[in-house]
């Protein structure tokens, strides 16, 4: 074994040894956010019942408002009319002016007690909100972390020098870590909050339907609400990770699917040219070209001001090309990738080109200022050429 093997042996124990240690910084982490969540959803629970308090006691300050002033103007009346009322009446009418008073500003500083009581809340809601966003930030930067040092560590270090291709590389790897927590976070915030709540309504059905059948069936009711709107969030969420209309339509209607939905939300004029497909497309081709329109779209409508697009998709029996077209002001690609490779400044495009290269596939993008942009896109399409691509490696 030479020097160059040790020395290589020995960045890999202390490799590994800096990954367990990572791993168990991290699952500590991610324990404080799980209970910091169940804090905050307490928290949650505690500020929804201060608000319809504090709602319930605004209303009835208003009211106590009322009837002191109306007290008071009887009082008034009672003073001033000596010769119409006796004694008795005089003393009444100071007794509940007096009466209402003490109630009404009692009631004031209830108000005021759960008005604080709402504002500490918030805060501390906000700031659970601050402590979790912290602690996730710092859960992706360990994802990234370990990402990059259980990858090869020869290539690693055979790579030193190139800062932009290992900064791009760390890039693609938060860009997938921010995606693993955007659904983490669409999970717990969507489909899991209704279950949990459906949950609670089974139990609150069992209860009801003892008492009133009635009652009870309408509990089952809305309970069934809530399950159908869990399932539908959870098929949003699947969609989005790969559209099953895919499968049930193919690549051609999909796309067509996908560019009605955009030029809705954008209206952005978009003009399809698709070859009719007759040959099996690889799924994974499949999902990468949604995905390269989808990614596409979304810089044309954040940067182009385009009123028109035009999509083409064609392909022979190896390749498939992808050229997508837009009206907008352009933009000077040599500096943008630039800042893409050295400063993160585009998840998107990251997104397209790791797309494309992991896919043995070839990107091209022409743009200047005013002229618009084209996207051209050659990726293969069906497995032996991505084999044959590897073997020539």
């Amino acid at each position: 074994m030479n020097n160059t093997e040790l020395d290589i042996s020995l960045i890999n124990k202390i490799i590994n040894k800096i990954i367990e240690e990572i791993s168990s910084s991290r699952g500590q982490i991610l324990d404080i956010v799980d209970n910091i969540r169940r804090e905050q959803e307490d928290l949650k629970l505690q500020l929804i019942k201060i608000k319809n308090e504090t709602t319930k006691v605004i209303g009835e300050v208003d009211e106590l408002q009322k009837q002191e002033k109306a007290a008071r103007k009887k009082l008034a009346e009672v003073s001033a009319n000596f010769n119409r009322y006796n004694e008795k009446d005089i003393k009444e009418a100071y007794e509940k002016a007096s009466d209402m008073r003490v109630k009404y500003f009692t009631k004031i500083n209830e108000e005021k007690v759960l008005r604080e009581k709402r504002s500490q809340l918030e805060i501390a809601v906000k700031n659970t909100m601050e402590n979790i966003d912290g602690a996730e930030k710092v859960v992706n930067q360990i994802g990234i972390a370990m990402g990059y040092l259980e990858g090869d560590i020869l290539s690693a270090l055979e790579g030193a020098d190139n800062n932009s291709e290992m900064f791009l590389g760390i890039k693609i790897l938060e860009a997938q870590e921010n995606e693993r927590k955007r659904i983490a976070r669409d999970i717990h915030d969507g489909p899991a909050q209704h279950m949990a709540n459906a949950v609670m309504k089974a139990d609150i059905c069992t209860m009801v339907i003892k008492k009133d059948v009635e009652e009870g069936l309408k509990e089952i009711a809305d309970l069934k609400e809530s399950i159908k709107i869990a399932l539908k969030e959870v098929r949003n969420i699947i969609f989005d990770l790969r559209p099953m209309s895919l499968d049930d339509l193919g690549l051609n209607q999909t796309i067509q699917q996908t560019v009605k939905s955009i030029t809705r939300e954008s209206n952005i004029d978009i003009e399809l040219k698709l070859k009719p497909i007759k040959t099996e497309i690889e799924p994974i081709i499949q999902v990468a070209v949604y995905r390269i329109i989808q990614e596409v779209f979304n810089n044309i409508k954040k940067h182009s001001k385009a009123r028109h697009a035009e999509v083409k998709l064609d392909f022979g029996t190896k390749y498939l090309m992808l050229v997508i077209t837009d009206d907008g002001i352009g933009f000077n690609v040599e500096e943008t990738l630039k800042d893409v490779r050295t400063k993160g400044a585009s998840y998107g495009l990251i997104g397209i080109f790791d797309r494309v290269n992991q896919l043995q596939g070839e990107i091209e993008i022409k743009s200047s200022a005013g002229e618009g942009t084209n996207y051209i896109v050659k990726l293969p399409n069906n497995r032996e050429v991505i084999k044959d691509d590897k073997r020539g490696d």
